[in-house]
């Protein structure tokens, strides 16, 4: 998974499955027949915090299934930093 603030360079070009494929990881755990429920944490200062760039971000997330194939959605999740 990949944060990505709106109004970056990602914008106008946004992530690739390859780009992606060098991301961070997160922990997936299956949650039923076709479905696997993934968490990622991320630990940040204070400083780190009150440096982040405001404004709306977006989540990347590449999907990999156990046959290697997979599946990228460039705007799994949005939030916002005020």
């Amino acid at each position: 998974m990949m944060a990505w603030l709106e109004k970056s360079g990602l914008a106008a070009k946004q992530p690739t499955a390859k780009e992606m494929a060098q991301a961070e990881s997160a922990r997936c755990k299956p949650a039923g027949a076709d479905t696997v429920r993934c968490v990622y944490t991320a630990a940040v200062t204070t400083a780190e915090v009150a440096s982040s760039p405001r404004g709306s971000w977006h989540v990347a997330v590449l999907a990999t299934a156990e046959d290697g194939t997979t599946a990228l959605d460039t705007k799994a999740v949005d939030f916002t930093v005020d």
